[in-house]
């Protein structure tokens, strides 16, 4: 896999990499890769669909952490030449939300693959906002096969 050498800010560059589109696009940066390790962000906007009272949801939270990784899987598999595929959280085996995040709060997602066997992915997130840790989680995620 190629190392990431300079930080993907364009929503542009950022759907080359994942199958989402708008309103579903829940990172709009790729700002680290590498073997095994990526770090994603994200500024909730106002037209989010995941904001209840100007807060983002906790679904909203676990799609961006999903999208996340997705987002890691993308770059690894367009170094390689390959298009970025659809996936889905096959489970979540441990989640912690310290806090919902507002309306213009950046959010930055490192992501850490624990095991990655064929389609599935085992992977370790940790979000921070403001400085402060506010999720964890460990979740698998699926690709579909190539039909």
């Amino acid at each position: 896999m190629k190392t990431l050498k300079t930080p993907i800010t364009h929503l542009d560059g950022i759907k080359k990499l994942i199958p989402h589109r708008e309103p579903m696009i829940m990172v709009d940066s790729l700002l680290e890769c590498n073997d095994g390790k990526a770090l994603v962000g994200f500024t909730i906007l106002k037209d989010n669909i995941f904001l209840i009272n100007d807060e983002l949801l906790e679904t909203g939270l676990i799609e961006h952490m999903a999208q996340a990784a997705a987002l890691y899987i993308g770059f690894k598999n367009y170094s390689e030449e390959r298009s970025a595929k659809e996936g889905f959280i096959a489970s979540i085996k441990s989640l912690k939300i310290e806090k919902l995040p507002k309306i213009g709060e950046n959010m930055t997602t490192e992501v850490s693959i624990i095991h990655q066997i064929m389609h599935m992915s085992t992977v370790k997130l940790s979000t921070v906002s403001n400085g402060i840790i506010i999720a964890n989680a460990q979740m698998n995620t699926v690709l579909k096969e190539d039909e």
